[in-house]
């Protein structure tokens, strides 16, 4: 008997289509700016990405990953999915990162309604209220901020100088002053330049501790440990 394999190839998709169509339905869409999906945001911003691709077969992909160092901030991320969504991402653990990811149409494509990501052109939505920017920018700073507890100060590099300069914009706006340094050019010619962000000094950096913080508990419990 001659197997037509066009015709199993078309149920097999067929078959792979209803179940994403089950699947999707149960993603709850909310067009509200909630806190959750700023804080999605942000950590996509931070250490994620959001690839929509088409396959030789013409068959597009969506896919959300988010790479974390610690596993309760892993943990934390997918319960922002689970609550925001209704989904839950899985935590694929190697290479030393916790690894958030998940396949979802429709997910995908809200967030990217919402926001831009990329480690070139991430930015700060527009128009966030006050308690969605400091969540955002908390959230960011889990990611891409390093505490020098020795030095007392708290910092952030990227090779995004624009986002840099607006995250120095919206501190000023929470009271809080910052520095910005760059682009500095890589001693390795194909990398990218980048930019330092600063956050020092007694009073910046308590209105900070108080007003922001981590969720991160390795950097929040760094932070708990500067005194003056």
């Amino acid at each position: 008997m001659k197997i037509d394999a066009e015709f199993y190839k078309r149920i097999s998709k067929i078959g792979l289509e209803n179940r994403w169509k089950k699947e999707h339905s149960k993603v709850r869409i909310n067009n509200v700016i909630s806190k959750e999906k700023v804080a999605i945001n942000a950590y996509l911003c931070g250490d994620g990405w959001i690839a929509i691709r088409e396959d030789k077969n013409k068959d597009m992909h969506y896919e959300i990953r988010v790479f974390l160092d610690n596993e309760a901030l892993a943990k934390r991320v997918v319960n922002l999915f689970e609550k925001e969504f209704n989904i839950s991402p899985k935590i694929v653990y190697y290479g030393g990162c916790f690894n958030v990811q998940i396949k979802n149409k429709p997910a995908c494509l809200n967030l990217y309604s919402f926001g831009k990501y990329g480690h070139y052109k991430w930015a700060i939505p527009k128009e966030l209220p006050k308690k969605h920017l400091i969540e955002w920018i908390k959230c960011f700073f889990d990611c891409e901020a390093y505490v020098n507890l020795s030095h007392k100060y708290i910092q952030v590099k990227s090779v995004n100088y624009l986002g840099l300069e607006s995250i120095k914009q919206s501190l000023e706006l929470l009271g809080i002053h910052s520095s910005l340094y760059g682009p500095y050019k890589p001693r390795i010619k194909k990398h990218s330049p980048y930019g330092m962000l600063f956050v020092r000094r007694k009073e910046n950096i308590n209105v900070y501790k108080k007003l922001i913080n981590f969720y991160h508990p390795d950097k929040r419990d760094k932070l708990g440990k500067i005194t003056y």
